[in-house]
């Protein structure tokens, strides 16, 4: 099933539907917080971000909340956009602190990795002037050049493969945060398809 069918446009932006019974689903009910202090319901923010890093990159994204009954006036509109925004611009904070803390630990670890293959090359090119020529030292000099190079493993595999993920989901958030949220009510409210619209500007 392509994105096409499994998600309509409008107005040029692939829409995310979230449909719900009350406003107040949209919220973690185990939060004692204020609604608008909650955090958001865990399946809501799991299906965001899965709907997100389906949709290919290059389409505008539109999150679409509709609720059946009427408007609850202790859960305003603005309250449920502002909910969204706020949850996926923390979460976007603590990636960013994540991949601060990432590449400290990987200059750490090049450090510790080529300090390490420094000294085990150096042990392995003493062998050829300490010790007598056998097999016996081709065997432990072979060795302190396989244990030098595995030293540096994953150091090398923390810079060049590990940080992909936290970019990734970095992306997908940002891309929910750019998204506009409308919230609907499908009957029974005096002013239906009212539309509430917020946005976070991008990170430099």
């Amino acid at each position: 099933m392509s994105t096409r069918t499994r998600y309509r446009v409008e107005d040029g932006r692939t829409c995310i539907d979230i449909r719900i019974r009350q406003g107040r689903q949209l919220f973690d009910t185990r939060d004692p917080a204020p609604f608008r202090e909650r955090d958001l319901d865990e399946d809501a923010v799991e299906y965001l971000l899965g709907a997100a890093q389906e949709i290919p990159r290059k389409e505008p994204l539109s999150i679409v909340v509709s609720i059946a009954e009427p408007r609850d006036p202790l859960v305003p509109d603005y309250v449920l956009a502002e909910a969204v925004q706020s949850h996926f611009a923390y979460a976007r904070e603590q990636i960013d602190r994540r991949l601060v803390e990432y590449v400290h630990r990987a200059r750490l670890f090049l450090g510790v990795g080529l300090t390490a293959l420094v000294v085990f090359l150096t042990l392995a090119g003493l062998t050829t002037t300490s010790l007598q020529p056998g097999p016996w030292r081709e065997i432990l000099r072979e060795g302190l050049v396989i244990t030098g190079w595995v030293a540096m493993w994953r150091p090398l595999e923390v810079l060049l493969y590990d940080w992909w993920p936290l970019v990734d989901e970095r992306r997908q958030v940002q891309r929910i945060l750019d998204a506009s949220v409308s919230v609907r009510y499908e009957a029974g409210d005096a002013h239906p398809g009212h539309v509430r619209t917020g946005t976070s500007p991008r990170a430099e």
